[in-house]
């Protein structure tokens, strides 16, 4: 990984996102995205190894980088509430070689906590297992757009390269 890299969001997993969004809105002064919604039926993770359903609540501060990403609990894998609440994972967006680098920690013995994959088989997202670094996971998304839909069902809305978000096109940082 290069050193420029940076870590774009904090991932949080909480058990009610909207006392969530407001207590952390009310301690930080940061303003949340609507709520939307991680949906796929291509999720791989330690619960199910075929893929499966998934579907994630979730919010994005304004503020940063890093920013900070507040997830329900959802399923019985990477995001249940099995793990408790408290930091999920550290993510790295738009990384140019997440297959190339899934196999660079692999060889140093680092596993895969849960994927996210199109419907060729793609990787769009990946998670190392939170045992390999102290009980916190790396996720490494593609840049490519994710399935992202708000809380109600209705499209994301789109930023400048046309890929869903929770932020209206001008007011995304």
């Amino acid at each position: 990984m290069a050193p420029t890299e940076l870590i774009h969001h904090i991932g949080l997993l909480v058990a009610d996102l909207e006392l969530a969004i407001e207590r952390w809105s009310l301690a930080t002064g940061y303003t949340f995205s609507e709520i939307g919604r991680y949906r796929t039926d291509f999720y791989v993770d330690r619960s199910n190894e075929q893929p499966h359903h998934h579907d994630a609540r979730i919010a994005f501060s304004r503020e940063g980088p890093p920013h900070i990403e507040l997830m329900e609990f959802c399923g019985n894998g990477t995001h249940s509430a099995l793990n408790g609440e408290g930091i999920h994972h550290l993510g790295f967006m738009d990384h140019p070689a997440v297959v190339e680098r899934k196999g660079e920690l692999a060889g140093c013995g680092m596993g895969c906590d849960g994927m996210a994959l199109d419907k060729d088989g793609k990787i769009l997202l990946w998670f190392t297992q939170k045992e390999d670094l102290h009980g916190i996971r790396l996720e490494f998304v593609s840049p490519v757009a994710q399935p992202i839909v708000m809380d109600d069902g209705r499209p994301a809305y789109t930023d400048g390269r046309g890929f869903p978000g929770l932020w209206p096109h001008e007011e995304q940082a």
